[in-house]
């Protein structure tokens, strides 16, 4: 278990006073950032949507290379199951996706009434929040994460999120105070395991995301049929704590609502054989969502790095719901 702990928690040395032109550099930083928030905020949903669309057509040079990592990602899981001009499609919808999943918590919030939660683990998620028992939410880059998240603050008031730091400490906090307006929930950095530690005794909710790489990770795990490698830290600090972790998916329909899905708990146990249970336990709910709403997955990541061990075939995949293509 000692072995797994730093996995939560990744220590970062402490930060040596910035330079002049650092800090010169991150004022302007946040000036925009403090331009681009003005220009956001009360912005429809509808608005963003068709907004986007368009900035994307226009920043098309300069996302270039996001684009082909996309475009690679979907020809690595689905292989000949999709067209090149459907891996083209799916990879432009999943950048405008990504897009407005960033911008949700900061634009007007939509009203808690289009969104429709359900799952057979919702019960259970509040039942325990209201026994006073930690539970970790294990969120994944799929959809309207920001939207979720304000819909469960809504109902856990102990909700404190994984978030992590951007590099500029001046935009960290004009953006986390930004995202604080649209939901009601605490910020925990990534790097703060006492924190989350701290939260979860106390019988508060953490949300994390779940999908995400490590290179330092030698856990690897079936994901959308290949063998991934996935960080330990939300298995591991539900090791540590006792306290289960929720699989959740959040997406968007075509018909303007959006749905938010709790699965069954997943319980810790001992050891890393029970890790690794855990984690492909999360891995095969999250892939359901992913292959029914392939459009809104975040496929711009670099899920599967040459020379790191994964991206080896363990099955044949169905394509995905033809929704998105």
């Amino acid at each position: 278990m000692r072995r797994n702990l730093h996995h939560i928690s990744m220590a970062r040395r402490q930060p040596s006073p910035a330079s002049l032109p650092q800090t010169l550099r991150w004022q302007l930083e946040a000036s925009a950032v403090r331009v681009l928030l003005a220009l956001l905020r009360g912005r429809s949903h509808r608005t963003m949507v068709h907004g986007i669309r368009l900035a994307h057509q226009l920043a098309r040079p300069w996302l270039q290379q996001r684009h082909a990592t996309a475009v690679a990602n979907l020809q690595r899981v689905y292989g000949t199951e999709l067209s090149p001009a459907q891996r083209q499609t799916l990879a432009e919808r999943s950048i405008d996706s990504f897009f407005l999943s960033c911008l949700e918590s900061i634009i007007q919030p939509v009203d808690s009434a289009l969104v429709r939660a359900e799952g057979e683990g919702l019960d259970d998620l509040l039942a325990l929040h209201r026994q006073g028992q930690g539970v970790i939410v294990g969120s994944l880059h799929l959809g309207c994460w920001d939207l979720a998240l304000r819909w469960l603050s809504e109902q856990i008031d102990t909700l404190s999120v994984v978030f992590r730091p951007a590099h500029n400490p001046i935009s960290d906090r004009l953006l986390n105070r930004a995202r604080s307006a649209n939901s009601h929930c605490g910020w925990i950095s990534q790097f703060d395991a006492k924190a989350m530690f701290r939260c979860l005794r106390g019988g508060g909710s953490l949300v994390m995301m779940t999908d995400l790489y490590s290179g330092d990770s030698d856990l690897q795990v079936d994901f959308l049929g290949l063998s991934t490698r996935f960080a330990k830290g939300p298995a591991a600090l539900s090791q540590k704590s006792g306290c289960p972790l929720f699989p959740v998916a959040h997406v968007r329909e075509a018909d303007g609502r959006f749905r938010l899905i709790c699965g069954p708990a997943l319980w810790p146990g001992e050891g890393d054989e029970a890790l690794a249970a855990q984690m492909a336990a999360l891995a095969r709910w999250h892939e359901t969502w992913i292959q029914a709403y392939p459009e809104q997955y975040y496929w711009i990541n670099r899920r599967w790095r040459p020379g790191d061990g994964s991206g080896q075939r363990l099955r044949a995949m169905d394509p995905p719901a033809p929704r998105g293509h």
